[in-house]
């Protein structure tokens, strides 16, 4: 038993001295461990041996232990994957987009994501294999990783979803292009002074990034989040509901602007239909803050705006994180179809 509990031991220090599996063969020798005893591991159940010269903890434990670290040892266990990898491999789709700092239209899974072209389809020990074609324009290196441009990135996650989620993706790609080159993104967009061809130009790396594709799955739904990207879009959650606006064809709101309440006070909407009067609200995960402290003085502060707002005549409709899209449309297109008379004359055509 004591022989027992020192292997154990010893396999649970890897975590703690190279972070999470795999690892490469070389890596666990350079902690102190001799070929003999890694051998034994494997025999015993106390690695696995995912690939010659690759190894992990047995799956359960991995699983396990994979919950409990922190999001961002991601990087460490795609450098440790890469080293066994074919040299035009790139790291692609939710990983790279982990890596960049990308929007994800869903929570990403433990799966590990790589693209390596003619290599076929396949799902190899938590690491999902693309085949799809990938030239060196569309690969960056991060920390020493190969991985998919932003472009190509937001491209890849768009073909796999609806236009909801393909948003989502176009969205924050859109964003991060411009960012590069305007690091007060937010402030000079609601201030309105983003030139536009600035947008033109990012909106033109999505572009290229989407043309080798056409004809792939999910090709048309790629299309139509390229054409309607808008780096405005504040959150996930605000794209994904505008992306439901726009599939079943409602009016097309502005994003993010300010209006102004009975005090006189500026405020900003995350979907405004002057001409109805209509401030669409997306509260999403995080939006009160965290603590009660802060999430009891948030709620205060936003009673207030509603209330100066509905005082000067807006109208507000809010949804929230986990309202069905459907619920979401059906909201929003009672709120703006009611018949015209009931919309304050003040309202209709003031700040337009």
């Amino acid at each position: 038993m004591g022989a027992h509990r020192s292997s154990s031991a010893r396999t649970s220090a890897l975590v703690e001295d190279l972070g999470p599996g795999p690892w490469a063969r070389a890596q666990i020798l350079a902690t102190g461990w001799s070929v003999g005893q890694l051998e034994r591991a494997v025999l015993r159940g106390d690695l696995t041996r995912l690939r010659r010269g690759l190894y992990d903890l047995p799956p359960s434990e991995g699983v396990a232990r994979q919950l409990a670290i922190p999001f961002d040892t991601r990087l460490a266990r795609m450098r440790a994957l890469a080293r066994g990898l074919d040299a035009r491999a790139a790291f692609s789709h939710d990983s790279a987009a982990h890596a960049l700092g990308l929007w994800t239209p869903r929570q990403p899974g433990p799966v590990v994501h790589v693209t390596i072209p003619g290599s076929p389809d396949r799902l190899d020990a938590g690491l999902r294999v693309h085949s799809t074609a990938l030239t060196d324009e569309f690969v960056t290196v991060v920390e020493g990783i190969r991985v998919t441009t932003v472009a190509r990135t937001a491209a890849d996650l768009a073909r796999a979803g609806d236009l909801p989620a393909a948003l989502v993706a176009m969205d924050g790609a859109l964003r991060r292009l411009l960012s590069r080159e305007i690091p007060d993104l937010d402030h000079r967009l609601r201030a309105g002074t983003v030139p536009r061809t600035d947008v033109a130009r990012a909106r033109s790396d999505l572009v290229h990034a989407a043309a080798p594709m056409r004809g792939w799955p999910g090709a048309r739904t790629l299309a139509a989040a390229v054409a309607h990207a808008d780096p405005a879009s504040a959150s996930p959650f605000e794209s994904w509901s505008r992306g439901w606006m726009i599939a079943v064809g409602l009016p097309r709101p502005e994003l993010n602007v300010a209006v102004t309440g009975a005090s006189g006070r500026r405020w900003f909407g995350d979907f405004v239909w002057r001409e109805r009067g209509l401030i669409g609200e997306a509260d999403g995960v995080g939006k009160y803050g965290t603590t009660a402290l802060e999430i009891r003085g948030a709620l205060r502060a936003e009673r207030e705006r509603q209330a100066d707002l509905e005082a000067s005549g807006w109208r507000l409709v809010r949804w929230v994180t986990g309202d069905p899209g459907a619920q979401v449309v059906a909201r929003l297109s009672r709120a703006l179809y009611l018949d015209d008379a009931r919309f304050p004359a003040r309202i209709l055509g003031k700040e337009a």
